[in-house]
């Protein structure tokens, strides 16, 4: 895909239990709710160049933060149009909401 991911993790704490299935794992999952997202380069939205997002992906990672129970990763690959100068300096900036599906157990 020629450009590197753009990485960003957030923590996030839940309210109760979350249940174990037999193999010790947390029952939980993500899901993109929506996203709105535009390419940056020098802190201003890019217009000279036209780029896709070839993919945008979300999983739930550990975090050593122990205000949190876990974190949500979001990735984006990117890719530049053919002809187009390629950069690793651009940037993302947008919004993204990500659900958090939890089974949470009754204490």
């Amino acid at each position: 895909m020629g450009d590197s991911p753009c990485k960003q993790t957030v923590g996030f704490a839940l309210n109760g239990k979350v249940r174990k299935d037999l193999r010790n794992k947390s029952v939980w999952s993500v899901a993109l709710q929506s996203y709105s997202l535009e390419a940056v380069y020098d802190h201003k939205a890019d217009v000279d160049q036209i780029l896709t997002l070839d993919q945008v992906g979300l999983k739930i990672v550990s975090t050593e933060n122990p205000d949190y129970d876990a974190a949500v990763e979001l990735t984006i690959w990117r890719r530049t149009h053919p002809g187009a100068t390629s950069d690793n300096n651009r940037q993302f900036r947008g919004t993204v909401t990500a659900l958090v599906i939890a089974d949470i157990t009754s204490t």
